[in-house]
C-alpha cells in the first residue's frame, strides 16, 4: 500500500497537471499548461483573439462564460500557476515585445486596487509602470456607455514628459470598449512615446462591449 502511494507520489510530481482541474496534460498540450478540457471550457482557440480598433491589440479569448469566472478568480486569489497557463497559451501568438517596454494599465483604486494588469506585463517582459500615472479617480467604468468612458477618462491619466521615445506595449486585463486603452495612450503619446498596442487576456464579446 506504502509503495503504491509513493508511485502515485512521483507520478504526480513528475507529470505535469492542468492548474484549473488537476488532470494529467497530454505531451500535445503542455505549451499551454492546461488540459484540453480546460482550454475548450474557457472558449480558447489556438492563436488566441486579436483586432485593429480601437488599436491593435492581443487577448487570449473572450470575456464571457468560464474565462469570465476564471479572470474574476484571478483577482480574487491571485493564483500565478492559473495566470501563467493563461499567459502560456497567448504568448506564443503575441508581436515580439523584446524591443519595447510594457506599460501596465493602472488602476483608479489606491486600496485594492486590481493588480491583475500589473502581474501580468511582469511575466512577459520589461516593465515601466512609473511611465503611466493615473491622475485622479474617476467614476466607475462599468455602468457607462462609449461616449461617457470617453468623456469620463479624458485626462484620467499622466506620462511624465521625456527627451527619450520609446516603443511601448499597454497591458490590461480586460478590453472593452477601449476607452480606458485610448486615454492611456494620449497620455504617453503626448509625452514623446509610441504605442505599439495592448495586451489583454479577454476581450469582451463585441455586443456588450464597454470599455
Amino acid at each position: 500500500m506504502l509503495r503504491a502511494l509513493l508511485e502515485i507520489g512521483q507520478t504526480l510530481l513528475t507529470e505535469p497537471v492542468c492548474p484549473l482541474c488537476g488532470n494529467r496534460i497530454r505531451e500535445a498540450l503542455l505549451e499551454t499548461k492546461l488540459c484540453s478540457g480546460c482550454f475548450e471550457l474557457l472558449g480558447l482557440r489556438s492563436g488566441g483573439v486579436k483586432g485593429r480598433h480601437p488599436l491593435p491589440w492581443w487577448a487570449v479569448g473572450t470575456y464571457d462564460g468560464a474565462l469570465r469566472s476564471c479572470l474574476l478568480k484571478l483577482k480574487r486569489t491571485q493564483s500565478n500557476r492559473i495566470l501563467e497557463a493563461l499567459i502560456a497559451s497567448l504568448k506564443p501568438w503575441l508581436p515580439a515585445t523584446d524591443q519595447g517596454w510594457l506599460v501596465p494599465i493602472p488602476s483608479w483604486k489606491r486600496r485594492h486596487g486590481n493588480l491583475l494588469p500589473a502581474r501580468l506585463a511582469e511575466k512577459l517582459g520589461t516593465v515601466k509602470p512609473e511611465l503611466l500615472q493615473r491622475t485622479q479617480a474617476r467614476v466607475g467604468q462599468h455602468h457607462l456607455n462609449r461616449r461617457q468612458r470617453l468623456t469620463n477618462l479624458k485626462g484620467a491619466f499622466h506620462s511624465p514628459a521625456s527627451n527619450q521615445s520609446l516603443d511601448l506595449w499597454l497591458v490590461d486585463d480586460i478590453l472593452t470598449t477601449g476607452a480606458t486603452a485610448l486615454a492611456a495612450q494620449t497620455a504617453l503619446t503626448d509625452a514623446g512615446h509610441s504605442v505599439q498596442g495592448l495586451i489583454c487576456l479577454a476581450r469582451t464579446p463585441t455586443p456588450r462591449s464597454r470599455r
